[in-house]
């Protein structure tokens, strides 16, 4: 592609992203304005299976410290205003929330520090928590809710609290014609155990460059089904021939389409205005 593109009014660009799903290397580059420029944007992903996403889930993370008074449990509780209570008060909110939000909306908590032993009213106690939806924009709404759900446990509770929120993962804006370009490819270099598109998916800071931008990502298939994602099974595939030649196989693949797009200039406006209409409609 280095060499070819050269006979093209484009150029490769190449960027090296960290903390893909923790802290949002991606996320960092955008907000200082690298990536939006480009026309087409390509990553791979190890996998299972040879395929590409649908879409991904856009992802709200936050660390919240509740802030109580301290007393003893026995002798002087009423001088006590547990944190906890704040806590375990919004965690039962979301839990009666779930009903009354939509279908593809998931919310996680657990508790970080309770804040002490059982005979001591706890004035502190840090919990988290991640809301995520296929819908960057209703997921907002979600979070509005949540901010609502904190107001109230702490109001209940005669505690105060603060928020530490994570950078905002969004749902990618998806192309199926970026998404049909990688597959056909995929099949022109006999990449290992092809599968449909996956329709159930976490979230990625890719999903951010995908909302700006069109492209999609490849995963090739180098391990079995029962090596899940982030485990140390995965970590072990990882080193083995099989993902040596994933590499090798992603990078053919994103080459070919790269060149499918120089050639016919008529797919790459295909593919701007699938995106622009999807992202109108997001």
């Amino acid at each position: 592609v280095k060499e070819c593109i050269k006979d093209y009014p484009y150029e490769l660009v190449v960027y090296g992203t960290p903390a893909e799903e923790t802290l949002g290397g991606k996320i960092v580059m955008l907000d200082k304005g690298y990536m939006k420029e480009l026309d087409l944007a390509f990553m791979s992903h190890g996998s299972p299976s040879t395929s590409v996403d649908e879409k991904c889930m856009a992802l709200e993370n936050f660390v919240v410290t509740f802030h109580g008074v301290k007393s003893h449990a026995a002798i002087s509780p009423e001088e006590g205003r547990s944190a906890l209570d704040a806590a375990l008060l919004s965690f039962h909110a979301i839990e009666m929330l779930r009903e009354h939000v939509k279908d593809d909306t998931r919310m996680h908590y657990t508790i970080r520090n309770a804040g002490g032993p059982p005979n001591v009213v706890p004035d502190i106690t840090v919990a988290e928590y991640t809301l995520r939806s296929y819908s960057t924009k209703y997921l907002n709404e979600v979070v509005e809710r949540f901010y609502n759900i904190l107001k109230g446990a702490a109001l209940m509770t005669d505690t105060t609290y603060e928020i530490q929120r994570d950078l905002p993962f969004k749902s990618k804006i998806v192309c199926h014609k970026v998404n049909d370009l990688l597959m056909a490819n995929a099949e022109y270099e006999h990449a290992p155990a092809i599968a449909p598109p996956r329709k159930k998916t976490g979230s990625t800071d890719f999903g951010n460059v995908l909302y700006e931008v069109p492209g999609s990502c490849i995963r090739i298939a180098f391990t079995d089904e029962d090596a899940q994602p982030h485990s140390e099974s995965y970590l072990k595939a990882g080193k083995s021939e099989a993902a040596h030649d994933a590499i090798g196989y992603a990078a053919r693949i994103i080459a070919d389409s790269i060149c499918d797009v120089l050639v016919d200039p008529e797919l790459l406006k295909q593919i701007k205005e699938e995106f622009k209409t999807a992202r109108n409609n997001e």
